[in-house]
């Protein structure tokens, strides 16, 4: 581990596949397309992710909630499916109601006695924060940063940069968490401290920046970060 932890100030999560599980959203989608949902629901998630980079590059912004609903289309017909307008709306209602994963709550609740804590993610500020009203995670943050503000998506460097301006401190006294393995080589490019969340097994991005630790789950970091 190459962690610095005696300069680490504050400590900011990525939202989704973090702190807040896609997944969750599964269910609503089988009422829907009972048989299909899972294959719809990676394509979204993936194409989601997909039109982040892909608008970022073009320079073509749109806010998240509309790119979300944009990939929803985009796996609907790449699996050869089709909803009414009114399941689209629910299913888009639900991204606000996501629900967080299990460690999530224990491990915020924990750092918040002794860090700052925020949320840096790609999706507008609604999303956020009323995601993080549903699952309670709102009692433990100290600040809810969208990339929205500068109108372009992770992993660029003004998106991190929102982050040190928001709280105050150095890239090098902040510690980022994240599942996503873009997203901390994204991080760790802006001079970040890293900690990747590998919460399901998988590989590294080849990008010439590696994580400064990986660990399996939030409780984790929680516990390595506590004052001794």
């Amino acid at each position: 581990m190459n962690i610095q932890k005696d300069n680490i100030r504050a400590v900011v999560f990525d939202a989704y596949g973090t702190l807040f599980d896609p997944s969750s959203i599964s269910e609503t989608l089988r009422q829907f397309l009972p048989g299909h949902a899972d294959a719809v629901l990676r394509c979204w998630r993936q194409k989601q992710l997909e039109y982040t980079w892909l608008r970022t590059l073009m320079e073509r912004y749109r806010d998240f909630y509309s790119l979300t609903e944009e990939a929803l289309q985009f796996a609907l017909q790449q699996e050869q499916q089709s909803l009414p307008p009114e399941a689209i709306r629910e299913l888009m209602g639900a991204y606000y109601e996501l629900q967080a994963f299990p460690d999530a709550v224990h491990a915020l609740r924990e750092l918040s006695a002794h860090y700052t804590l925020a949320i840096l993610s790609n999706a507008n500020p609604s999303l956020l924060e009323r995601a993080s009203m549903h699952t309670g995670l709102e009692e433990w943050l100290d600040a809810i940063i969208s990339a929205d503000r500068v109108k372009c998506y992770k992993p660029r460097p003004e998106v991190y940069a929102l982050a040190t301006a928001k709280l105050g401190v150095r890239a090098d006294e902040m510690l980022f968490a994240s599942s996503n393995t873009w997203d901390i080589a994204g991080a760790a490019s802006a001079g970040l401290q890293t900690a990747w969340i590998r919460r399901h097994p998988s590989a590294m991005e080849q990008l010439g920046f590696q994580p400064d630790m990986v660990l399996d789950n939030l409780q984790a970091l929680a516990q390595f970060l506590a004052p001794q």
